[in-house]
């Protein structure tokens, strides 16, 4: 369950960051250590939430390249 604190942290850190700091070395800071919060989340995560965040992204990107090649777009 220890994963679930780590997400819920780093989630919380990554949009406090976005939300209040105009300041650039701030932001960069607060996103990096939210998205290894988020990543050591999703290390120590089951297998199940693993593989359903894998799917979810693959979609997404899918998605994007689609949209992409119907645009002529190909770089």
């Amino acid at each position: 369950m220890s994963y679930f604190i780590f997400l819920t942290l780093g989630f919380s850190i990554l949009w406090v960051g976005v939300k209040l700091f105009d300041d650039e070395v701030l932001l960069i800071v607060s996103l990096l250590v939210g998205s290894s919060f988020v990543l050591v989340g999703l290390i120590s995560s089951p297998a199940q939430l693993q593989l359903v965040v894998e799917v979810i992204l693959i979609v997404n990107v899918f998605h994007i390249c689609v949209e992409c090649i119907e645009r002529g777009d190909r770089a």
